[in-house]
């Protein structure tokens, strides 16, 4: 199927509207992020004329993940990245699309699928441990460094990825965030003013 071509969008996502009982547009338009009526429009009035790539790309994860099988949870994926170093910039709040993960592997971690976002990370500060273009899935619901790890912290305006290590007896709470690479120094914060997105449970990377 050629994902840019409006006529095959169109095909594909009326079949899948005609097979699955569970799918209508006013669905397909909310996991885009559009308007309810936004991809009726683009079936019934060819408006627009075909739909992003990176739309289709999220539409077809939703639809094949959802049907090729119940035990498929979709993890949304970002296409920003995660600094290792200078931080990396965010550039949207909508994701560009899902990960399909499985159901029993998220429960054998006992983690929540709906507190799961994956980004990819970038720079070198975090080698070995973490290089830049390996994914990353985080859990958003575990933002307490108590017991140390890795985290996705919000620095400004960026997203960086550091270990964290809470220090003891500091009064204020102070927190010492760790670049594993030692040519990366390390600093202290102060933890009330610390904005923790989630901990980092998993990554990928290509071979």
């Amino acid at each position: 199927m050629d994902i840019s071509d409006g006529k095959s969008q169109r095909d594909y996502i009326q079949q899948a509207v005609q097979e699955r009982a569970d799918i209508d547009y006013k669905t397909l338009s909310e996991v885009i992020g559009k308007n309810p009526t936004y991809v009726q429009q683009f079936i019934t009035k060819g408006s627009p004329r075909a739909l992003r790539e990176a739309d289709m790309r999220i539409l077809m994860c939703f639809i094949d993940g959802e049907s090729s099988s119940t035990d498929v949870v979709q993890v949304p994926l970002y296409e920003f990245k995660a600094g290792m170093g200078g931080g990396g910039v965010i550039l949207t709040e909508m994701p560009d699309s899902f990960m399909p993960v499985s159901e029993a592997y998220i429960k054998d971690m006992r983690l929540g699928s709906a507190d799961l976002i994956a980004i990819e990370c970038e720079g070198d500060s975090m080698s070995p441990t973490l290089i830049s273009g390996d994914q990353i899935m985080i859990n958003r619901k575990d933002r307490n460094p108590a017991r140390g790890g890795i985290f996705t912290i919000f620095d400004s305006d960026t997203l960086v990825v550091k270990r964290i290590e809470k220090i003891p007896n500091s009064d204020p709470v102070m927190l010492k965030l760790i670049s594993d690479n030692p040519h990366h120094n390390s600093y202290d914060v102060i933890a009330d003013d610390t904005n923790i997105i989630g901990r980092v449970v998993w990554f990928a990377r290509r071979i």
